[in-house]
């Protein structure tokens, strides 16, 4: 067997070595050249591009590879490689997930068009030119929201509260590939785990604290899942359901990551649904909480192994990333006092670097995991934790060093 890995992740996302172990099978894995060195003997071949984001020849290298040897596997976790590494599987008549299915979960509007006839979702359209909004805006009025049919972590989202933010949309420009949605009021719900042949194997619910569009206002995005007693527990679990089925989903087990609003007259709405993992600190939140790495079993899926269900924990966790300021950072303070932190990820290389503020939802100077007894307490220790921050972080503004709260040695 013959078994080809598309990689962005780092060495310290993707543990292939561990769990992968025991499949009898030839692996070659493609990755970032900074990568690349970092993963060990384990792989029969390994092949760095400096920029795997953009060069084509990691595609004719594999179909390359295929005409020497048959390749039976093409493994593709990241968001951004999903749709190619389909296409890919059908250009070589390769089982796997195909690009339909794959263009499903990654095109916000085609996906919204299989699950409109099942599920609510908010009134849309593809803006194809400037007379496509105009028209929107004109049926459905403001406030509405443009965002890229495939982004990821709500790069290039927007809302358009009034007429002036319109002015200013149009003055800008219109990108390609967006669309348009009437704004939704209400909370967020992420839904995370596996599906496989119209069931879901693993359900872990949770709502965001501050919501997804935070960074743009310098302010922390969080999640806190929910107790089983939550009233929206099953509801969603059967909502999600339904939008699945009605997706194109390969005939192995997918990880999942869906988003939900909540209105104030109680109705649940469909954002978006991927067949990926979540970012943030959700796998590592999920795998505290079941003892299920998702994915690691999602990575497994898709080289024809069954996957491993054995939940050995039953926990509640909660994780928050805290964004960049306007500025640059000084220091921060990483001795936190809190017994309930399981994980604490703040990146030294940012110290002593400006930034313009976040510029994405997972645009972050530390990322941190809790885990609590409710989720009422988990969403008050991560407030808790946020002000502990304020008052713990360096930062210059301008040419004046301000420091919000208190210096530390």
């Amino acid at each position: 067997m013959r078994t080809v890995i598309i990689n962005r992740f780092s060495p310290n996302t993707v543990n292939y070595e561990e769990w992968l172990r025991g499949i009898n099978s030839e692996f070659i894995i493609f990755s970032k050249h900074k990568h690349i060195e970092h993963f060990g003997e384990f792989f029969d071949e390994k092949i760095g591009y400096e920029n795997i984001d953009t060069d084509e020849r990691v595609f004719s290298a594999i179909v390359q590879l295929h005409q020497t040897k048959k390749i039976d596997w093409i493994i593709a976790a990241h968001e951004f490689d999903l749709l190619k590494a389909g296409q890919l599987r059908e250009y070589l008549n390769i089982k796997g997930q195909t690009a339909e299915s794959a263009l499903a979960f990654r095109d916000k509007v085609v996906m919204k068009e299989m699950v409109s006839e099942v599920a609510n979702v908010p009134a849309f359209v593809r803006i194809n030119h400037v007379f496509d909004l105009m028209e929107f805006k004109k049926k459905h009025g403001l406030p509405i929201v443009i965002k890229p049919v495939d982004s990821a972590a709500s790069v290039g989202v927007k809302i358009v509260r009034d007429e002036t933010d319109f002015e200013r949309l149009l003055a800008n420009g219109l990108d390609k590939n967006l669309e348009a949605e009437c704004f939704v009021d209400g909370d967020m719900y992420h839904i995370d785990g596996l599906y496989e042949n119209n069931k879901i194997l693993l359900y872990s619910p949770s709502r965001y604290i501050n919501g997804c569009l935070a960074f743009q206002d310098n302010n922390y995005l969080g999640s806190v899942m929910l107790d089983k007693e939550d009233l929206l527990y099953e509801r969603l679990q059967q909502t999600l359901l339904t939008v699945l089925n009605a997706l194109p989903v390969p005939d192995h087990p997918i990880a999942f990551h869906a988003e939900f609003f909540h209105t104030g007259n109680d109705q649940i709405l469909l954002c978006e649904v991927a067949c990926r993992v979540g970012g943030g600190e959700i796998n590592d939140g999920v795998k505290y909480a079941t003892g299920i790495d998702i994915l690691q079993e999602s990575i497994r899926s898709q080289c024809g192994q069954t996957i491993k269900l054995n939940q050995t924990s039953n926990r509640l966790t909660g994780w928050m990333l805290v964004p960049p300021q306007n500025g640059k950072l000084l220091s921060v303070n990483s001795n936190l006092p809190f017994e309930w932190v399981l994980k604490c990820t703040i990146k030294e290389e940012n110290i002593g670097k400006s930034f313009n503020g976040a510029e994405s939802s997972v645009d972050a100077i530390a990322s941190l995991l809790i885990y609590g007894d409710s989720q009422t307490e988990i969403e008050n220790r991560l407030h808790m934790l946020y002000l502990w921050f304020q008052e713990n972080t360096v930062w210059e503004y301008r040419t004046d060093p301000v420091i919000i709260g208190h210096t530390h040695e």
